[in-house]
């Protein structure tokens, strides 16, 4: 299955966006299900890597006109 994040980074003059998949069952239907562990630690991964940013850090890779010019 394809995600939508390659579409959100290149929008609006390009954002930062990051995929973190969370493993479960029966996608797409009323009945999904997920480990708690595994949602806990999607938490902690994304609190984590939150705590990491510091004020000024730069995404080099959504770097707009490199990225475009790669695209077309």
């Amino acid at each position: 299955m394809g995600t939508d994040t390659d579409a959100f980074a290149f929008s609006n003059g390009c954002v930062a966006s990051a995929l973190i998949s969370l493993p479960l069952h029966y996608v797409h239907t009323t009945v999904e299900i997920v480990h708690r562990d595994d949602v806990k630690s999607v938490i902690k991964l994304i609190y984590e890597t939150l705590l990491k940013i510091e004020d000024g850090d730069t995404f080099p890779y959504f770097d707009c006109v490199l990225l475009k010019s790669k695209i077309e």
